[in-house]
């Protein structure tokens, strides 16, 4: 009983003021700008403004996406380490987001006059230091700094509602905004231009504002008790021992596989047009408004079994889109059913994070956060990126014809056929596979509250 009458005293500590949840938003947004705009446009942009293979693009996405998994654990280690008057965290989201936008810039505007081989050279070398150097800072950090803010699980779900209100300000630029700018400037490389150096900017603007409004409190509080030098093999041995860890970081990478970068494709194939892509977005965009109402539904339901149901929800609605093909009305439908079932992910994934990190410190005795929350941003990442490769070598082994191939490209059924795969099936078996690693972590069974009671007893949180 003593223990719990603590709880609240450690909790007036860390006041969750409009200043940090904005900041917490605007983390959230900088570390989306490369998780989102990038994956979503590289593709469509290599292939029909420049003219590279779709089946060279996918491999120097998969390569390169491979390396950035491993900095994002790197750079999660990197931070735990960091011990600056700015935290541990925030300098590297700050210099994380100016290099961001530098190397966006640059990947978005390909020579014309290189080579078949200069524009892959250009692509890996640009891609390469936009996603697994700068976007990992970002990300790693922005998923962090959330942790660090404080180390109660009310407080985390609450920033986790912010964040994903961060995460969604890049996404909605990119599914309503840009389908109907190249729909009508054109796909060429001027529109690329000023698309991109709208996300370069948003990526600058919320970087500076989530450093400026945020305090790294978990930090401050704890200094005397983690500021222990940790040798990087006994961080990856303790890792490798906490089943949680694998699990989550198992569940983000296979959450983050369902989004292949195709709804600009399906809706220039399939529905005939490339502004359509603004409507096939539209429904994810529902999380926007509604994100509110599922705390309590996490609440009352908890962290893991709102996850789990969610996305086994969005698995089905993805059957629907299967089978619809050029049916804009079934589409729809199964798009808002999915874009409804995996708001629970968003809210309970901050804190479900938290859980495992204080579980890790009350295991292992080791402060984890920043290599415990790069798992989040490696599944992000390595997900995202990693998807848009496979759609391009799936699309390539279809028949895909890009435009060095055919002056008026008509795809052939094939290409069509997997397209369809791509949006329907592929989602819904990776949406399952989610569900089940989610499944796995039964902490709220395993007394994740008593141990967080306890280590606030000993001032280790």
């Amino acid at each position: 009983m003593a223990i719990r009458e603590k709880v609240p005293k450690a909790k007036k500590t860390t006041e969750l003021s409009a200043g940090i949840k904005i900041g917490a938003m605007m983390a959230a947004a900088a570390s989306a700008v490369a998780t989102g705009y990038i994956p979503s446009y590289l593709n469509l942009y290599y292939t029909d403004t420049v003219g590279m293979s779709i089946g060279t693009i996918g491999l120097i996405i998969m390569i390169t996406k491979i390396t950035d998994g491993i900095s994002d654990m790197i750079m999660g280690m990197i931070i735990d380490r960091t011990n600056t008057k700015l935290g541990k965290a925030r300098p590297w989201l700050l210099a994380g987001a100016f290099g961001l936008a530098a190397t966006m810039m640059l990947l978005f505007g390909c020579p014309a006059n290189f080579s078949a081989f200069g524009k892959a050279f250009f692509c890996a070398a640009l891609y390469f230091l936009a996603c697994p150097v700068f976007g990992t800072m970002v990300g790693v950090a922005s998923h962090s700094v959330i942790n660090l803010i404080s180390a109660e699980s009310d407080d985390r779900a609450v920033l986790g509602v912010f964040k994903s209100y961060g995460s969604l300000i890049p996404v909605v630029v990119i599914g309503l905004v840009v389908p109907s700018i190249l729909s009508s400037l054109g796909e060429n490389q001027r529109t690329y231009t000023i698309v991109t150096a709208i996300f370069a900017a948003m990526a600058i603007v919320s970087g500076v504002l989530a450093v400026v409004l945020i305090r790294e409190n978990v930090t401050e509080r704890s200094r005397g008790h983690v500021q222990e030098k940790q040798k990087v093999g006994e961080s990856l041995r303790a890792l490798v021992k906490n089943k949680y860890f694998i699990y989550m970081a198992l569940g983000v990478i296979a959450y983050n596989l369902t989004a292949a970068p195709v709804a600009t494709y399906y809706a220039k194939y399939i529905f005939g047009d490339v502004g359509k892509a603004t409507l096939i977005n539209l429904p994810s965009m529902l999380m926007i408004f509604l994100l509110p109402f599922a705390v309590p539904i996490v609440k009352k339901w908890g962290k893991r079994k709102s996850i789990m149901v969610g996305l086994g929800a969005s698995a089905i609605s993805h059957i629907l889109i299967l089978f619809a093909n050029d049916n804009l009305g079934l589409f729809m439908v199964g798009k808002v059913i999915s874009g409804l079932a995996v708001i629970p992910y968003f809210i309970a994934l901050i804190p479900l994070t938290g859980d495992i990190c204080d579980y890790a410190l009350y295991t292992s005795g080791k402060p984890m956060d920043g290599t415990i929350s790069s798992a989040s941003a490696m599944g992000e990442k390595i997900g995202s990126g990693l998807t848009a490769g496979i759609a391009s070598v799936m699309l390539q082994a279809a028949g895909y014809i890009s435009k060095t191939d055919a002056a008026f490209v008509s795809q052939p059924d094939s290409a069509l056929l997997m397209l369809r795969v791509l949006a329907g099936l592929y989602p819904a078996v990776l949406f399952g596979l989610a569900a089940f690693f989610f499944s796995k972590i039964d902490l709220e069974k395993q007394g994740i509250e008593k141990m967080r009671a306890e280590l606030k007893e000993k001032g280790m949180r």
